[in-house]
């Protein structure tokens, strides 16, 4: 009986031992299935967010390159007008995309158009059959307003249509593909506007037609140069000694070789440095044999010079003027005769123009003061003596027909210009001759850090010399502060008596430069330098995309622009989800 129960007792022991081997068996085969899966689905969704990261660059590339590019090659606004007019039953901005990037309309699906990408686009080199693949694609809708209906294209001036705005919606699908799971689907959307607009100079931080000194004199960048932001010529760019200059941004020139100064043995070289003698630094290259770009402007002096006027009729006499109808600005500021500009802010944060002209007795002043809190202009006038001569108030403020912004035209030299530009103002200084700068030009608002910066601000200026050249006057104080886009279409930008100045520092300028010729700023000795200012270029990145100075000259060609799509995929307020 004994035996029997052990022998019982044993085979329930056995028992007990077997089910709980077996537990053990299953769960670790289980533990090791589940382990796998869960493995495979993290490997999926891996490569689905890598289908969203790369249909994100495909539609930054699509829009930011291909769409630009395309763009550039018309001329005639009449290519866009029928994309952004009433008729929406012939073209509208979905069309716009399928017309000029190759997006199509799914089957019997009229609200959105699409474009497929796959991990199979992906260069040989990097493909990732090894760990799956991934498919997805771009889908492009209308943006809707509050109450829900599409917001079609439209041209901010339809009167004189050269710039179009197309909101759209944009979603990204994304789905990853191993060998154990077969689908996990990733989506992000958000918004962007494309803007298709005639190409804007003030979006190079330097352009030069010609790139040399108007005697036909080799200009060189040297140690004491510095460009950040896009920097492009027609001509050829030179380069002298180690280190000679920093490029942030991309440069581009259009003939096939620079030229390297080579000790004073001067060579053209195919190449972006001349061993160690020659030394600039490219931080997104340098590229030879780029596009001619024309400096041939849709923008005229003769329209900058009606908008000053408003309608008046060019006055005769000496002067300075603010065309109105008595109660009311009808235009800009006009100013016959030479003249010097001082720039400032008030204590009530009106911007204050102060303009004088003459000398001795013969000096008269006129003080020009735009409110943008109550929309009012106030012009007095004061005589030689500083005694106040006139005063009057007008509704508006002097900002041409086309209310772009402040615009001043001036028929003579403006010998001297200085001072702040208030933090509410976007104003444009042209002229039809030579503009002398005598001192600090800054915005009211801007940033140091993590360079100089007006990136979140309104402030903006546009210097512009129709027919002579802008120049850093033989007054002006060392370590030149100027803040604006500067433009001499048949002239340059240089610096008076710059070979007999002594040594100044460098002009630091926020902004960008496009001139026919490329003015000298001083001379150098080896890497020393001997005389007048090094140049410290900062691009104004505000004019990557639609914004620069008010009237400012535009190409003739157009260019497309997305600010949005510029940014981090974390500051372009996208939304993620998951789909399955």
């Amino acid at each position: 009986m004994k035996k029997a129960f052990v022998l019982v007792l044993s085979c329930i022991i056995a028992v007990v031992l077997l089910i709980l081997t077996g537990a053990f068996v299953s769960n670790v085969v289980s533990d090791k299935y589940f382990s796998e899966r869960e493995a495979s689905i993290a490997q999926t969704t891996n490569l689905a967010e890598a289908g969203i990261n790369h249909g994100l660059e495909e539609l930054r590339n699509k829009i930011l390159v291909e769409l630009d590019n395309t763009v550039s090659t018309h001329n005639n606004n009449s290519s866009f007008t029928s994309y952004v007019d009433d008729n929406t039953s012939d073209n509208d901005s979905l069309d716009f995309l399928c017309d000029f990037l190759g997006f199509s309309y799914p089957s019997g699906i009229t609200d959105r158009v699409e474009f497929a990408f796959s991990s199979d686009d992906l260069p040989q080199s990097t493909r990732i059959k090894d760990l799956g693949s991934y498919s997805g694609k771009i889908i492009i809708k209308k943006q809707k307003d509050s109450e829900g209906n599409d917001l079609e294209a439209y041209a901010t001036d339809p009167s004189n249509p050269n710039t179009f705005v197309f909101p759209y919606e944009f979603i990204i699908e994304s789905s990853g593909i191993t060998s154990a799971i077969n689908e996990d689907l990733r989506l992000v959307q958000g918004q962007f506007d494309a803007t298709v607009q005639r190409a804007n100079f003030a979006r190079f931080a330097l352009f030069t037609n010609q790139h040399r000194s108007p005697r036909g004199y080799t200009v060189w960048f040297t140690g004491d140069t510095r460009f950040e932001g896009p920097v492009h010529t027609n001509d050829r760019f030179s380069f002298a000694n180690n280190p000679s200059g920093y490029f942030t941004g991309e440069i581009t020139q259009k003939l096939t070789k620079a030229r390297f100064y080579n000790w004073g043995r001067s060579r053209l070289m195919d190449a972006d440095r001349n061993g160690d003698i020659d030394v600039p630094t490219f931080e997104k290259g340098f590229q030879r044999g780029a596009n001619l770009l024309n400096l041939e402007s849709a923008v005229t002096q003769n329209d900058l010079r009606n908008q000053a006027l408003g309608g008046m009729t060019e006055p005769g006499s000496t002067g300075v003027y603010v065309p109105n109808d008595g109660s009311q600005t009808t235009g800009g500021i006009y100013i016959r005769g030479d003249s010097s500009i001082d720039m400032s802010v008030d204590a009530n944060d009106k911007a204050v123009y102060t303009i004088s002209q003459g000398s001795g007795r013969h000096k008269v002043t006129k003080k020009i003061m735009l409110d943008y809190q109550t929309q009012q202009t106030q012009v007095q006038e004061y005589d030689w003596r500083d005694n106040l001569t006139g005063d009057d108030t007008y509704s508006g403020l002097p900002e041409g027909q086309g209310d772009e912004g402040v615009i001043i035209f001036s028929r003579g030299d403006i010998e001297g210009l200085s001072g702040t530009v208030q933090k509410d103002s976007q104003v444009t200084i042209s002229s039809r001759d030579d503009i002398s700068i005598t001192g600090h030009i800054r915005y009211q608002q801007y940033d140091t850090s993590p360079t100089t910066n007006a990136e979140d601000y309104t402030n903006l200026l546009g210097i512009l010399s129709w027919g002579g050249d802008v120049r850093i006057g033989s007054s002006a104080p060392s370590n030149l502060d100027v803040h604006g886009v500067i433009m001499a279409p048949h002239g340059v930008f240089t610096v008076d008596n710059y070979r007999s100045r002594s040594p100044s520092g460098n002009v630091n300028l926020l902004g960008g430069v496009i001139t026919d010729k490329y003015g000298p700023f001083g001379t150098f000795s080896g890497t020393t330098q001997r005389s007048g200012y090094g140049r410290n270029f900062i691009y104004d990145t505000r004019m990557l995309g639609a914004m620069s100075p008010p009237y400012f000259p535009t190409a003739t060609d157009f260019m497309a622009t997305a600010p949005m799509l510029d940014r981090g995929m974390k500051d372009m307020d996208v939304i993620w989800q998951d789909k399955s």
